[in-house]
Order: C-alpha cells, then sequence, then structure tokens
C-alpha cells in the first residue's frame, strides 16, 4: 500500500490543531481539499482516523496509532527542506520576524541572538492583531507579540516565552504618584493615553478597565503605538498602563513614576506565534528552541539597562 505523503502532513495538522476548517487555514487549503485528502487516507487505512466533536475532532484509536507516524513524515519533509535551504547562502537561514509595539526593545537582540544560532532576522514592527494574521498568511515566519493569558491566536502555535505586568505610569507631580498601587476606579476623570485598537497591551487594559465604565472613547488619547503613549505621559499629557519592563528606563532616569494597579488581569505574557509544528522551517523551529532558552524578560532588562539619552522637555 503506497501512502500520500501530503495526506499524512495534512492528517498531522488536522490533529494538533483540533479542526479541519483551522488546518485547512494553516495549510492555504479549502476546507473540501483537507476533507478529501482525509477521507482518501481512511479509505487507504480502513476505518475512521477521528470523530467530530463539539466544533473539532477527536481522534479515534486507528488515529492515534497513525499520528506518530504522520508527525514524523511532516517533520521529515521540513527538515529536509530546511536542509536544502541550508545548500545556498554561506548556510545562513533568513526569517522575516514580527515585532509588537510593546517588544521594540529587544529587536536588537533577538537578531543577535539569531545570528549565533545560523540566522539572518528581517524584523517588523506592527500591531499583534496584524502580526497574527501575516503568521497564518506566510507573510511572517514567526511574530513576538504581547497577549493576555486569557487569548490565544487560533491556526497558530502560541509559545510562551515569558511574562510581564502591566503598571500605570505618570509623572512625579500628579496627585496619585505617592500611592503605591491605585486602584482602577481611581482613574475615573483622568485623561488616559491609549495604544491602537488590536494591540494586546490596549486590550488587556481594557479589560482591567471594563468594570469602571472607563474607555478609550471617554475623554482619553488614542496615541497608537506604546512609544507615543509613552512620550505622552512624559509631556503630561495624561496616564499610561504599560508594561513594567517597556518603562524601567524611564523610572530609574526619574522621567516618569510607575504605579501597581490593584485588579485582576494585569499579567500579559510574551509570545512567539509561528506556525503548526508540522509546517515549521528547520530556521523557525531553531528561533524557537533559542528564545525558549532566552526568556524576553531577560532580553527586555538588559535593553533597558543601557545608558538612555534625556527625555524631551515638559510642555506646559
Amino acid at each position: 500500500m503506497r501512502l500520500n505523503p501530503e495526506h499524512l502532513i495534512t492528517f498531522s495538522v488536522v490533529a494538533e490543531l483540533t479542526s479541519v476548517s483551522r488546518a485547512a487555514t494553516a495549510l492555504n487549503l479549502s476546507q473540501p481539499a483537507v476533507s478529501g485528502q482525509l477521507r482518501s487516507l481512511q479509505e487507504q487505512f480502513g476505518g475512521p482516523l477521528y470523530e467530530r466533536h463539539g466544533r473539532g475532532i477527536r481522534l479515534t484509536a486507528g488515529g492515534e496509532r497513525l499520528l506518530p507516524y504522520a508527525q514524523a513524515i511532516a517533520r521529515n519533509v521540513q527538515e529536509a527542506s530546511g536542509l536544502l535551504d541550508g545548500l545556498s547562502a554561506r548556510r545562513v537561514s533568513t526569517l522575516r520576524v514580527g515585532f509588537s509595539f510593546a517588544l521594540t526593545p529587544v529587536v536588537s537582540s533577538v537578531i543577535r541572538l539569531g545570528q549565533e544560532h545560523g540566522l539572518k532576522i528581517q524584523a517588523e514592527t506592527r500591531p499583534a492583531a496584524e502580526l497574527a494574521d501575516e503568521v497564518r498568511g506566510g507573510t511572517l515566519s514567526a511574530a513576538l507579540v504581547v497577549t493576555s493569558p486569557q487569548r490565544t491566536h487560533a491556526g497558530l502555535d502560541n509559545h510562551r516565552i515569558g511574562e510581564d505586568t502591566l503598571r500605570l505610569a505618570l509623572l512625579s507631580g500628579h496627585p496619585l504618584a505617592g500611592q503605591g498601587y491605585v486602584p482602577p476606579h481611581a482613574l475615573r476623570g483622568e485623561r488616559l493615553l491609549w495604544a491602537a485598537r488590536g494591540s494586546g497591551i490596549r486590550l488587556q487594559t481594557e479589560r482591567i478597565l471594563e468594570a469602571t465604565g472607563i474607555s478609550a472613547a471617554q475623554g482619553g488619547l488614542e496615541l497608537g503605538s506604546l512609544w507615543a503613549v509613552l512620550e505622552g505621559v512624559r509631556r503630561g499629557h495624561g496616564l499610561g498602563i504599560l508594561p513594567a519592563s517597556f518603562l524601567a528606563a524611564d523610572v530609574q532616569a526619574g522621567r516618569v513614576v510607575s504605579l501597581g494597579i490593584e485588579a485582576p488581569h494585569v499579567t500579559v505574557l510574551h509570545t512567539l506565534l509561528t506556525a503548526p509544528s508540522a509546517l515549521l522551517s528547520s530556521a523557525a523551529r531553531t528561533l524557537t528552541d533559542v528564545l525558549s532558552r532566552h526568556p524576553l524578560r531577560a532580553l527586555l532588562a538588559e535593553a533597558t539597562s543601557l545608558p538612555q539619552p534625556p527625555g524631551p522637555p515638559r510642555l506646559p
């Protein structure tokens, strides 16, 4: 019996994502095409490999037996592809990697780590939602984003690289500045500075404040990037909620004050988004392994400990 390797690879992706539709998206195939490949594989196998379960699928006993072989085929195909890619261009693999705005301080560190492991990384910076779409579409090999613990990006592998804590940033002369922690309701009536829609930090900030009735539409300023939010805080234009590591250099230099927030949902995750493991190139797999050994929190601390230029003067 001659099995089609493509059908086995498709089966391994469906099993990993527990969904025919999500596998179709990840493989850039139509759902009928994926279903057709699975049907052919089941006919050759002589029995069902999976059964419908809620909105997804669950492997049968036969499917569980076949899965390790299908995963091995998928892995070997990817490794062979990586081997062929490595025979050109001085054996340096090029990866296009996206970074959300909150993680731009670590771009140079990640590029340096990549070079040490034979990777040439081309960095792109955009909001997290856009980066996830580009990884799904294959435009980016991977993306480093900040997400809430409650959120995952469907159709992608979400690798947890580290975590951070959201803090309130304000100037030392503000009435709240002397407090170590503030409850969300203390921010009513304050002008809040917001990151762009789709930003992981924006989504988590909204989650923190959802019980207070405070929203971006109620007297706040939407400034786009986290850098713009921090600059607005520096200039006294309002208060911002930003990751602790992102604020560290300004806090150390005395440009801003950082306060804790007495609320749940103040933790955010540093997440590497990649295609499902069965579709990963050897270069993307290397990047995943490297970052799993170098948490972003450490890289951010390294970045923010560098000497910083003086902040801009506060406008009247």
